[in-house]
């Protein structure tokens, strides 16, 4: 069977539980419990277990035996989300990565640049400015001036060891393909589970070591998942939120989200900065890691910055999108992955953009991308309808914020309107609900973003 070709590639086949019950019997002063992904081990290994009494586990890398004090030892470390991911995908019985992360290993291997898509009609480095322009039309990468003296703002300083530190029993959800698409429901394309924030980075940090140059024949061993959506600001770092948020928007952007998130709470009676810091969110990526092609829900702008490793980036106008030659799929909201508005895309592209198949997507070959290559400190700012696809090439921590200015203005209510899509949430709920949202539609479609928001906002109580 494929996925037996699979196991033996990470190590060796599932063993029988009546090997494990044998070995077991053989070593009776053996007294601890096995680990859950013991049926991945070699015989071998698990004799080693349990003739040390479990205190050496077989390595990552099959290079040796690491103590099982949970201590780091070089690429032996054992990972133990890497073991859950390897036994679902075991269950799952997956035979091979994902298909971008396959052409990605390749891209790498074969072009000596890999900053270059050649089976494309162009492909141009995104303009690098010092601000935004007014009109934003096409993605920008913002370059900060050097601070002369001048004190950094603190959120710069907000890479693994910070989010490590103050966030590390926080629980976030590991998915193998972000952002997840209502379409994906088998295989590999569904793997998504919880994890404590500490096991990421742990994880993060093994895989880097072993296989930091991602190559295709270790693409089983050491599986690409990663945190595309974490939400601290809504919980555990409110206080940073609060004292720091305004520091976050690259210079020259024009974002009206805190405005209306201020009218919305007045409204609904809801926190405004509870509402907006929903917008902001932080991407853990391990090298490999593959957002897949695809645009901003509702009509958004966003912006990402880079407060840890590199992350490259090939972007597609929406011209191209709307010539069919990205072959958009569309999508819902979709309720396993939703996080409110978040989690999930409803506009994304099968086409692998490193490989594109003549034969399948021919039109692909007429696009123009630009490509960025984001590093520390820098931002990349992408307007509404542009298409974006990305791939981590050393570990990557990256603030993202989705937001709407005047032009783009109505679809911060359809964004704040999507969770009441849900199943979950009654036709009479959303029917008292739309009165609420017809006065915000209307009072934003009005708004100038110059009048005083006492001009706006409901004083004396909402709905």
């Amino acid at each position: 069977h494929s996925w037996q070709r699979a196991m033996s590639i990470l190590g060796g086949p599932l063993l029988e539980e009546a090997d494990i019950e044998d070995l077991l019997r053989r070593y009776p002063g053996f007294k601890g419990t096995l680990p859950q992904d013991a049926r991945l081990w070699t015989e071998a290994e698990l004799e080693i277990f349990l003739a040390s009494g479990g205190r050496q586990r077989p390595s990552l890398g099959q290079a040796g035996y690491t103590e099982a004090d949970g201590k780091r030892q070089g690429a032996g470390q054992v990972c133990a989300l890497l073991s859950k991911v390897r036994l679902q995908l075991a269950e799952l019985k997956v035979d091979e990565a994902t298909a971008e992360y396959i052409a990605y290993c390749r891209h790498r291997r074969l072009r000596s640049n890999f900053c270059s898509l050649p089976d494309v009609a162009s492909c141009n480095p995104v303009q690098r400015a010092r601000e935004i322009p007014e009109k934003l039309t096409s993605p920008v990468t913002v370059v900060p001036r050097r601070s002369r003296g001048g004190q950094e703002p603190a959120w710069k300083s907000w890479g693994l060891k910070f989010w490590k530190e103050h966030c590390s029993l926080e629980w976030c959800k590991v998915t193998a393909r972000w952002p997840p698409h209502e379409q994906d429901t088998q295989g590999l394309d569904a793997l998504s589970m919880q994890a404590g924030l500490i096991e990421y980075i742990e994880y993060m940090e093994a895989v880097e070591m072993a296989d930091g140059s991602c190559l295709e024949d270790q693409s089983l061993a050491f599986p690409r998942v990663q945190v595309g959506d974490f939400y601290p600001f809504t919980g555990p770092a409110q206080s940073l939120f609060k004292q720091n948020w305004r520091d976050f928007t690259p210079p020259g952007v024009r974002d009206f989200t805190s405005r209306w998130c201020e009218i919305y709470g007045s409204i609904f009676e809801q926190d405004h900065e509870q509402q907006l810091a929903q917008f902001y969110r932080i991407s853990f990526g391990v090298p490999g890691a593959v957002s897949r092609l695809h645009r901003e829900n509702h009509g958004a702008h966003a912006w990402l910055s880079q407060l840890e490793g590199q992350r490259l980036f090939f972007l597609f106008s929406p011209e191209d999108a709307e010539a069919g030659r990205l072959y958009e799929e569309h999508g819902g909201f979709d309720e396993s992955f939703a996080e409110g508005s978040f989690g999930y895309a409803t506009s994304v592209s099968p086409v692998d953009v490193f490989f594109p198949s003549q034969k399948r997507h021919p039109l692909f070959a007429k696009v123009d991308a630009q490509v960025c290559l984001l590093g520390e400190g820098k931002s990349l700012v992408i307007p509404a309808g542009w298409w974006w696809f990305s791939v981590a090439t050393q570990p990557s921590v990256t603030l993202h914020h989705m937001y709407w200015g005047l032009e783009n203005r109505l679809g911060f209510v359809d964004a704040m309107w999507a969770p009441f899509e849900s199943k979950k949430v009654s036709a009479e709920m959303r029917c008292d609900l739309r009165p609420g949202f017809t006065e915000l539609r209307d009072t934003i479609a009005a708004d100038d973003g110059c009048r005083s928001l006492d001009e706006c906002v409901i004083v004396d109580g909402g709905r």
